[in-house]
């Protein structure tokens, strides 16, 4: 089944199926409409697929290159039509043909399912195209498509009627029960998975990538999992990436196949992808419009799914490969907006850690510590080490509010001097920034509660805009500033918030990071803005990925750092941040200092000692870690390219 590209090999049933022949099935009617029953592998191969339902033959079945079919009016587990999914002989999914589409406040139920198989005359396109309808306790007309192509599956489900949507599923049509059906109409309706594990893009805090079957995913700004101070689940702690790819990736046997959703920029109006986890009644993925969305009987009102896809790989990140490509053609993701430039390679020196070391042990909390006073005195002492900087960034809090955007007079009486300074230097300034943040936010450009209190900024509202415009313009125009460190990424996930559909969700982080994006490169071109959203969607607003934080307790940093950085390189990030080890053991750190010119831009967090250890490096390591850097800049190509030629350049280097 590896012989990618070959045709795919089907032929028809010796008798065939009349149109509209009907079969009961335990209290409601199954149809199958065929223009054309397909069936039977090339092969030659009779035998029942490995663990495939014994009491149902297949009203269809297919061998397509990189993967076998089987379409089942029933199983064993009830009356619902199922697509089993096979890899060379192993059997991975048995999928409903159908999936269920929740209004904001009522769960749907479906019957009366029919379905018709198209098959292709050749070409590019689908082999196989399967078209089902059933009838729904919610909505007017339901529509569910599954295209079967040489090397994936995909499917998209489609209605009509009124109301606002809530949960809309795939391969399920209700949240499976721990010990019951839960919240779906029971086994037959939801997924049965074969594999035994499965790999996540999204990092965590316990540093862990696989996980098995059993356990929940969310890919996103799902609702908080992260349990308690007494019931600490580290691997919940998630946010790192921020969104993640939305896909996963299952195995089996050394058989790997992702599920992963897309949707055109703009329709991402849904803060993540929920996978329940596989229960007593299966497994059920998600996506939640929280009732924002809304279905119209009125022409174009109609509600069309997130395409849910089905790729076959040999490893995770090959599996990421194949689905992040399919994202790009299918028109679901975006492409960067400037080339690169060089002065975004160069050492970055980020103060958060020193500001961490300093004032914990005095009982201050770290953003006190961000004052031009201490910024200048740790940029000094890094000259006299000799140490490359080429990029100083400022973190949290050199603004009077996160939401602001004003500069804190008190700490930062002269920023513009500050930024000056650097620049005579050859040096770059970012300011962190966290995501669409409300402290400081004037009331009139806030949404609220209901019980008034400002919740976000009203991202729909032109006012904001404009005030959000008139600050960044400020602090790169006259301020100086080289862009900006994107950090503490949210999206709305509650209901009930005055928010427009089109700003819902995912979308509400598209639209803060492209104001932030566009207006920074307004007036400076070769500005950087430096996030940690590694989904396609989020290209076009983004010029360097970070890593992001290191827990703790983390010790093999090195591998875990690599595998981050694997996963921003094939999701369209070709240059990464590596941010630091600062929180973890001087030897754990010293590791990732020597290893971080191989992965990305290398990047340094204090100047006197670790975060958490507060170990302090001897003499040799600053000298060695001078050289290390050197020999960094020195493989840099020499040319510095501004992106539209109008920016402020500098010397890069010191």
């Amino acid at each position: 089944m590896g012989n990618r590209g070959a045709a795919p090999s089907a032929q028809p049933y010796r008798e065939a199926v009349p149109a509209g022949l009907r079969m009961k099935r335990a209290g409601f009617t199954v149809a199958v409409v065929l223009g054309i029953l397909l069936a039977g592998a090339a092969s030659g191969n009779a035998q029942t697929p490995e663990g495939s339902s014994m009491r149902e033959a297949a009203a269809f079945q297919a061998s397509l290159p990189a993967y076998e079919v089987r379409l089942l009016n029933q199983t064993d587990l009830g009356p619902v039509p199922a697509l089993e999914i096979y890899r060379n002989g192993q059997f991975l999914f048995r999928l409903p043909l159908i999936s269920g589409l929740d209004s904001a406040n009522a769960h749907e139920h479906l019957s009366d399912i029919r379905y018709h198989i198209h098959r292709s005359a050749g070409g590019p396109g689908a082999a196989y195209e399967i078209v089902a309808t059933a009838k729904s306790t919610l909505w007017t007309q339901r529509e569910f498509h599954w295209r079967l192509y040489a090397d994936h599956l995909e499917f998209d489900q489609a209605a009509s009627g009124d109301g606002k949507i809530g949960r809309c599923f795939f391969f399920s049509d209700g949240r499976p029960g721990r010990w019951d059906k839960g919240e779906s109409d029971g086994g037959a309706w939801n997924t049965t998975l074969m594999a035994d594990r499965y790999w996540t893009p999204s990092p965590n805090h316990a540093n862990q990538w696989e996980f098995s079957i059993a356990e929940p995913q969310s890919l996103g700004f799902g609702p908080g999992r992260e349990g308690s101070e007494e019931d600490f689940r580290p691997a919940r702690m998630t946010g790192l990436f921020s969104p993640p790819p939305l896909m996963l990736a299952f195995h089996r046997g050394g058989e790997w196949a992702t599920i992963g959703i897309g949707t055109h920029p703009g329709d991402y109006r849904f803060p993540s992808l929920e996978y329940s986890g596989s229960r007593y009644a299966g497994a059920a993925w998600w996506v939640d419009y929280l009732g924002y969305q809304t279905v119209r009987s009125v022409p174009g009102g109609e509600f069309r799914s997130p395409v849910a896809a089905i790729h076959f790989a040999y490893s995770a990140l090959d599996a990421l490969a194949y689905y992040t490509a399919w994202l790009r053609k299918s028109g679901f993701g975006t492409e960067a907006r400037y080339p690169d430039v060089r002065w975004y390679h160069l050492p970055v020196f980020c103060g958060w850690a020193e500001q961490t070391s300093t004032a914990v042990p005095k009982g201050l909390p770290p953003n006190s510590e961000s004052t031009q006073k201490n910024y200048e005195a740790w940029v000094a002492e890094l000259d006299q080490r000799h140490l490359p900087i080429g990029t100083i960034v400022i973190d949290d809090k050199w603004q009077k509010g996160y939401g602001s955007f004003d500069i804190d007079q008190q700490k930062w009486p002269d920023l513009k001097g500050f930024v000056a300074a650097q620049h005579a230097s050859g040096r770059h300034v970012l300011l962190w920034v966290p995501v669409a943040h409300t402290d400081g936010l004037p009331s009139n450009l806030c949404i609220h509660d209901q019980s008034g209190k400002c919740v976000a900024p009203d991202l729909g509202n032109p006012a904001y805009e404009s005030f959000l415009r008139k600050k960044i313009r400020y602090l790169v125009q006259t301020v100086g500033v080289d862009g900006f460190k994107e950090d503490w990424v949210w999206a709305p996930n509650a209901a009930g918030w005055p928010v427009p559909p089109q700003l819902a969700g995912i979308e509400a982080v598209r639209k803060f990071q492209g104001i932030l994006y566009s207006e920074t490169h307004r007036w400076k071109p070769d500005a950087m803005i430096e996030t940690q959203t590694p989904n396609a969607a989020f290209r076009d607003s983004s010029d360097v990925l970070r890593l992001n934080d290191v827990w703790y307790a983390t010790r093999d940093v090195v591998g875990m750092m690599r595998e981050r950085a694997r996963i921003a390189h094939i999701s369209g990030w070709p240059l990464v941040d590596t941010d630091n080890a600062s929180s973890t053991t001087l030897e754990s750190w010293w590791q990732y200092m020597e290893a971080q010119p191989s992965i990305g831009i290398p990047a340094l967090y204090f100047v006197h000692r670790t975060e958490s250890t507060l170990q302090a490096p001897p003499d040799w390591m600053w000298e060695a870690l001078a050289g290390i850097w050197r020999d960094y800049i020195a493989t840099l190509p020499a040319a510095n390219t501004n992106a539209g030629g109008t920016g402020e350049s500098h010397d890069e280097g010191h």
